[in-house]
């Protein structure tokens, strides 16, 4: 996700220099290129400074993303007596991620921080030149690459939806330029709103969090004569996410590192100061590691292990060429450390331990169905279950060991090997589950698995709110 939005931001910035360049933008090319490159200069010796501070690894994407962010919402002109406000914006984004944290987690959108702390410090504000009519294009294709890829859009909807009603109302007319209003506003709800680390953990909270921060901007909007409204409105909502609604960032001890199948290795840590999750939540991992590749170095992992267990486990497939995550990864040494930031996800059991349930997994997605498997095995809970488990061949099952063991208290678990019988279909669903069409469906797998076992279910007649799809960013990374 880091990248997709390092990639998109770049993209805007570029256009943006071109569009100038022709005179379509009334700004000067080399003036935003020059912000940009003092910008990244900036924040990547700040960032440098304290992370030897700190003594952390410095995280290669934040830097480079929060410099992009700042460049297009302050300027675009560029000249010395820029320099001190720009100094202050990029060095107080960075220092925020570091000093305004709890517990090694930073509370505040860093970007946001740092063009407060340059409004209130000197005499230039953010002017948010981004939201321009000729960029807004490029800032839609952007934005829903972003929201698709986190499935966030019902928080940058929320916030859209209630901030125009709000204007509308607050002004008691109908008599706004929309498209002038929505450009900076789209940028701000699919940048800069939805930051994983400092939005809510879950839909309705995070709804509930952009509907807050419309309401407080539109308030500032009506009341005040501010010209930093809209990063003081979002800071305000970050405030409260940390208050009513806060992450845990964990730090995590390897214990062992074991082999599951030929591709398959389980990392097994110990969290420094227990943490409660439940079975088929993820987290996002960070391992700051030299010369990351496209991937970056966060990535989000299923909990692998049952809360029974205290400890955690995380589970990943590698592949012959894997990424620079995964190759950090397995030089990890017993002892060696690494953080996490969560646990989110609404992929869990239902409350009604009455309802029968199938799973469907492929691949590497059996990992949220080994932790709930083993937590209703350990927790002797008789659910009835029925495993649907999609694999090459035969050596690619993996953890069949607990499955097998979990018949005991009432798991059926059926392999499906695609070398040989091939893909899981609607025959061999109703083959294997009678009754299925009693029963609640939790899919688990690669999106485009996931995608095609969602239209096969909808075409059986499955009814859409007895589906229940595992997402998070890492599967498509």
């Amino acid at each position: 996700m880091y990248r997709l939005m390092l990639y998109c931001l770049r993209a805007l910035i570029a256009v943006a220099v071109v569009l100038s360049f022709f005179k379509i933008l009334p700004y000067t090319w080399w003036h935003i290129l020059l912000n940009l490159f003092y910008l990244i200069g900036v924040c990547f010796v700040a960032n440098q400074i304290l992370t030897k501070l700190y003594k952390i690894k410095p995280n290669y994407e934040s830097q480079f993303i929060t410099a992009q962010i700042l460049t297009l919402i302050v300027g675009p002109y560029f000249s010395l007596g820029t320099l001190w406000p720009l100094t202050i914006a990029g060095t107080i984004s960075m220092a925020s991620k570091y000093l305004l944290a709890y517990k090694h987690r930073h509370i505040f959108n860093p970007a946001a921080a740092g063009v407060l702390a340059m409004a209130l410090a000197t005499p230039l504000a953010a002017s948010w030149w981004v939201g321009n009519i000729y960029l807004m294009p490029v800032i839609l294709i952007g934005g829903f690459l972003i929201l698709k890829k986190l499935r966030w859009f019902h928080l940058a909807f929320s916030f859209l939806l209630i901030y125009l009603i709000g204007l509308t109302v607050s002004q008691g007319s109908f008599g706004f330029d929309y498209f002038t209003i929505l450009a900076p506003m789209l940028f701000f709800s699919s940048v800069m709103l939805i930051e994983p680390l400092t939005a809510p953990t879950d839909k309705r909270r995070r709804i509930f969090y952009g509907t807050g921060i419309a309401v407080i901007l539109t308030l500032l909007v009506k009341f005040t004569d501010l010209t930093y409204s809209l990063e003081l409105s979002l800071l305000m909502g970050n405030l409260a996410v940390f208050i009513f609604n806060p992450k845990q960032n964990i730090s995590l001890k390897l214990l062992k590192i074991e082999p599951i199948t030929e591709n398959i290795k389980a990392f097994w840590f110990e969290p420094l100061k227990r943490f409660q999750f439940v079975p088929g939540q993820f987290l996002e991992w960070s391992l700051p590691h030299d010369h990351p590749d496209s991937r970056g170095s966060r990535r989000w992992f299923t909990i692998s292990a049952s809360p029974t267990e205290n400890r955690i486990m995380l589970t990943t497939k590698f592949a012959k060429k894997s990424s620079s995550f995964k190759s950090a990864l397995q030089k990890l040494r017993t002892g060696d450390e690494l953080t996490a930031t969560g646990p989110e996800g609404s992929f869990v059991l239902p409350k009604n331990a009455a309802q029968k349930l199938i799973f469907l997994a492929g691949g590497i997605g059996i990992t949220p169905f080994r932790s709930m498997i083993k937590y209703l095995f350990d927790s002797h809970q008789s659910r009835d279950v029925v495993l649907l488990y999609s694999v090459k061949n035969q050596g690619e099952i993996a953890f069949r060991d607990l499955f097998e063991e979990a018949k005991k208290t009432g798991l059926k678990a059926v392999y499906q090997i695609t070398d040989s019988t091939g893909y899981i279909n609607p025959e061999i669903i109703k083959k294997e589950v009678p009754d299925w069409y009693e029963r609640m469906f939790y899919v688990s797998g690669p999106e485009p698995m996931v995608e095609a076992f969602e239209k096969m279910l909808y075409a059986m007649g499955v009814a859409k709110q007895d589906v229940k799809r595992d997402y998070f960013p890492g599967y498509t990374e």
